[in-house]
């Protein structure tokens, strides 16, 4: 009777072990396919988000830099920028950055497009545009300025953000 007791506590332990047995050799037959999905997520984050590689700070720097020259190079001229407080989502810093530029509207829709193609990725969160001021000058310099009479010149205001992985 003992003997029988024991087989049925070493039976019901097998068909408690086997599930997990089977779960692990699945794992094991599609070690590849995970391996070429991580590869595939692995791509897909580079293209979305900054590497943890450097500290937030770092990276934000690295971050206005670039938008900065960005703009530039699309014809707008930069004010003022601000490296926002960064913030952790979903295990994720939340990288933000406050930018006011001037030039005009071509220049803007530039900039706005050249940042869509940003990668890794930059969101706008807002953008405020206002028509740009016209400064009091001389006559004779508002005559020798192109832009000076230009009615599309004007004042946009960035709110974008970057995600950066966490270690």
């Amino acid at each position: 009777m003992h003997f029988w007791m024991l087989r049925q506590e070493f039976v019901s332990e097998i068909e408690a072990v086997e599930p997990r047995t089977a779960r692990f050799l699945g794992v094991v037959a599609s070690f590849d396919q995970l391996q070429a999905a991580t590869a595939e997520v692995d791509a897909v984050l580079s293209e979305l988000a900054y590497p943890a590689e450097r500290d937030s700070a770092t990276t934000a720097a690295a971050m206005q830099q670039d938008i900065r020259e960005l703009m530039t190079a699309a014809g707008l001229s930069i004010t003022g920028s601000q490296i926002l407080p960064a913030r952790v989502v979903d295990g994720l810093d939340r990288l933000s950055l406050d930018i006011t530029a001037e030039g005009n509207i071509d220049a803007l829709d530039e900039a706005l497009a050249d940042l869509g193609a940003m990668r890794p990725l930059v969101l706008v969160r807002s953008v405020t545009v206002k028509p740009s001021r016209a400064r009091r000058r001389s006559r004779r310099a508002e005559s020798e300025s192109v832009e000076a009479g230009d009615p599309r010149k004007l004042v946009a205001r960035f709110q974008v953000f970057a995600l950066r992985l966490v270690d």
